[in-house]
């Protein structure tokens, strides 16, 4: 069995993979998670997919993570959120070339070029923090991010609460994350834009149409929504079977 941990913004995941079958050990609140070296301990063999900015199998930034302490993960197999998701992605939809998106606490993106995780060097497809203007303060400490206008800390600090699809369709936000995710699919020309995330559980693969607004007729890539909460987590366990992800 391999295992792998979602530490996300909010909550972490636990789960599974025998190489067939996933299964759901536990689901608990990252605050929770972090103040218990134990539980890192007790999976020792995991990886870890964390939300934030990995580089070289060390976690340098996790602005979406208040508290975190990058040496309780010293020596451990790391790897970002969104790329895990990827990884799940392409695992559930087959496609070899995807541009995968992840909207929660914060917008994670990723990219499987020829059926391979890229990584750069390390921080590839870091689409939450393109400046895409204005002069709000992210929680990365930069100015006018694309987070600023579309993600779940960013609605919860404008209207204290999470919205319905209806609301989050008429955002002037939600149109700026799609023209950006335009940008992307014109350098990449993926098969496939696959979304994930708490808020892309909301929304359907039509809500996101408004991309092909921003692109040339000749790019038409697949637009999939994956409403899995345990995706990420899915992808790690995928990741620490030692695949040839890694």
């Amino acid at each position: 069995m391999h295992t792998g941990i979602d530490v996300g913004g909010t909550f972490t995941d636990i789960v599974s993979f025998d190489g067939e079958k996933f299964t759901h050990i536990q689901t608990l609140r990252t605050s929770e998670f972090l103040k218990n070296p134990g539980m890192v301990e007790k999976y020792s063999d995991a990886v870890f997919a964390i939300a934030g900015w990995v580089r070289e199998g060390k976690v340098i930034r996790t602005p979406n993570i208040p508290g975190f302490d990058a040496k309780l993960f010293e020596g451990r197999k790391v790897e970002n959120d969104a790329n895990c998701f990827a990884i799940y992605a392409r695992h559930v939809t087959g496609f070899s070339n995807i541009f995968a998106v992840t909207l929660g606490t914060g917008i994670g993106s990723a990219i499987i070029a020829d059926s391979k995780l890229y990584r750069g060097n390390g921080l590839a497809s870091e689409i939450g923090h393109a400046i895409v203007g204005g002069n709000d303060r992210c929680v990365c400490g930069g100015t006018g991010h694309l987070e600023t206008f579309f993600s779940g800390w960013a609605i919860k600090k404008r209207f204290g609460r999470e919205l319905s699809r209806e609301e989050i369709l008429r955002l002037d936000g939600f149109k700026v994350l799609c023209a950006e995710i335009a940008k992307a699919v014109l350098v990449l020309d993926p098969e496939a834009v696959v979304f994930g995330g708490r808020i892309s559980t909301l929304l359907e693969p039509e809500d996101f149409e408004i991309i092909y607004d921003f692109l040339p007729t000749e790019f038409r890539p697949e637009i999939r929504v994956i409403k899995d909460a345990l995706a990420v987590a899915k992808g790690a366990a995928i990741l620490a079977g030692g695949e040839e992800w890694i």
